[in-house]
């Protein structure tokens, strides 16, 4: 039986906030809003980060098709779709987001562009990653798990897998963003050229798996 999701809070109290707005930063939802519910399972990306995240990105959305592996409020999705992608498909394990989530599909009326998938992304990834042949659309993945997640060895490990397979699989044009905290030792993700940018306690990581698509990587760890 999979083991209970954990908190992906890293709020300072760690405990319940209240219900606000959030916002789309950019592109055709501009300005249009997306609950969080305030609860304490989740931590949505600050705007600050979000924007310089979708900066960094650039042109790379438009026309990819996203990965948002730990949802959470499925902002990264929706902004996402805001900047151009053709379709977002986001994991997250947890039924309360996931209501929280189909309501915002609803209010944004995305429902053909937004797929969501009620599951662990560790037992989802290996289907879901996986070279589809002779479909070259970039890929636009965000690996955004709990803080803990990169501090566990268990889950970390798990984590590298995502990123192997991504760098295994994803087309020529595809971008992977890994979000963890400044105490992680980033030396410990999969080789390549990574290109590190730190916000406050936040760290985003990038890196272009197409650039090393089809080379000999590590295998997978069971």
């Amino acid at each position: 039986m999979p083991a209970k999701p954990k908190s992906k809070s890293n709020h300072p109290s760690g405990g319940k906030t209240k219900a606000s707005k959030l916002r789309i930063i950019g592109g055709s939802m501009r300005a249009r809003s997306v609950t969080y519910h305030g609860a304490e399972f989740t931590r949505p990306m600050r705007d600050s980060v979000r924007e310089n995240l979708f900066n960094i990105l650039g042109r790379a959305c438009k026309g990819a098709v996203a990965f948002d592996m730990f949802a959470g409020t499925g902002v990264l999705g929706f902004e996402a779709i805001s900047r151009g992608a053709v379709h977002v498909t986001a994991v997250e394990p947890v039924r309360q987001a996931t209501v929280q989530i189909k309501k915002t599909i609803d209010h944004l009326g995305v429902a053909s562009k937004y797929t969501l998938v009620s599951a662990d992304a560790f037992y989802v990834a290996d289907d879901m990653l996986r070279a589809k042949p002779g479909d070259d659309t970039p890929w636009i993945v965000f690996l955004s798990p709990p803080y803990s997640f990169w501090e566990d060895e268990e889950t970390l490990k798990k984590l590298c897998n995502i990123i192997r397979l991504v760098q295994k699989n994803a087309p020529p044009g595809s971008v992977l963003c890994a979000e963890t905290n400044t105490d992680f030792n980033l030396a410990r993700l999969p080789a390549g050229d990574w290109d590190i940018r730190t916000y406050g306690i936040t760290r985003l990581a990038f890196i272009e798996p197409g650039n090393v698509c089809g080379m000999n990587l590590p295998d997978l760890v069971d």
